[in-house]
């Protein structure tokens, strides 16, 4: 029956119209029953409700902001590999490992940072999209697409996280955790002591299932917003950072190194407000030699 179901509806709409029923669920039950929302509601603390509303209508579009939008998808038309000056080494000629088992068959191929010396930087094309991928961009396997600057794909989005969205994902995140934070603040503010277990069940049921729920999102959107948080800071992705060993452009560098990190200001400044594609390529050229050590 449950396989029949998702073969109807999409998982995307499927998942956005679960998330958005839960919201609007746990809201309306903390509207109607004994608790800081409903008497605000009853002795007319706009202020209060306005606060409270605006804190979940924001999240809420922060989070079909993050659904929806293209992540950094790479067009097939314009990154479809062409010709170019480019030289293979003798220990390029074997395609070296990516994350995924469809990486085994692409070809590395050396860019040049003159006619003299190639850079330690290799351009991968997609076995699947038929692409040359610039650096940072990594194949999905769910969206079956190229994304730049790939983080992850995230099952509660039904979408990849990649240059794009990130930001905004960051921001949904952080909007979340304070939405999760302030309504466990009102949730336990409507228990209510009884003499027995059972009748102390009967009057705080609601409370209770709410709070469960409230939770265990708590843990995992908090601990996503620490863990973006950190990704923010040095200017590195999730991918990246798991897979660091296997991916051809980071797994010869030294393992404290990053390429991508210009310092803390720089790297959110241009995390929140830059928004062309950038060119990672020479960010990693320019701290490469012929040899593939860092100047």
């Amino acid at each position: 029956m449950t396989d029949n179901i998702c073969w109807i509806i999409p998982p995307g709409i499927f998942i956005r119209t679960f998330h958005s029923l839960l919201t609007v669920g746990i809201f309306t039950a903390l509207c109607v029953t004994d608790t800081d929302l409903n008497h605000a509601y009853q002795k007319g603390q706009w202020l209060y409700l306005s606060a409270y509303l605006l804190l979940l209508i924001l999240t809420s579009i922060f989070y079909f902001i993050s659904c929806l939008l293209d992540p950094g998808y790479l067009p097939k038309q314009q990154y479809q590999v062409r010709k170019r000056t480019i030289s293979l080494s003798s220990s390029s000629e074997s395609s070296d490992e990516d994350e995924d088992e469809a990486s085994r068959g692409e070809d590395a191929r050396m860019l040049r940072k003159s006619k003299r010396s190639p850079t330690a930087v290799k351009l991968r094309k997609c076995p699947i999209c038929k692409i040359e991928q610039p650096v940072r961009t990594k194949h999905c396997e769910d969206c079956q697409r190229c994304v730049r600057k790939y983080d992850h794909h995230c099952p509660w989005l039904e979408n990849c996280v990649g240059e794009r969205n990130h930001r905004y994902f960051w921001i949904f995140l952080l909007l979340q955790s304070a939405l999760i934070l302030w309504t466990v603040r009102i949730t336990w503010g409507g228990f209510t002591s009884q003499t027995t277990f059972t009748d102390w069940l009967h009057s705080n049921a609601i409370f209770t299932l709410v709070l469960l729920i409230l939770l265990v999102a708590a843990m995992v959107v908090i601990s996503l917003l620490c863990c973006h948080s950190f990704m923010l800071f040095n200017n590195q992705t999730t991918w990246e950072f798991m897979s660091r060993h296997r991916i051809t452009y980071l797994k010869n560098l030294d393992e404290s190194y990053n390429p991508f990190h210009e310092g803390y200001l720089k790297n959110c400044v241009k995390f929140f407000f830059y928004c062309p594609y950038q060119k990672w390529e020479v960010m990693v050229e320019k701290y490469c030699t012929p040899s593939g050590g860092i100047v």
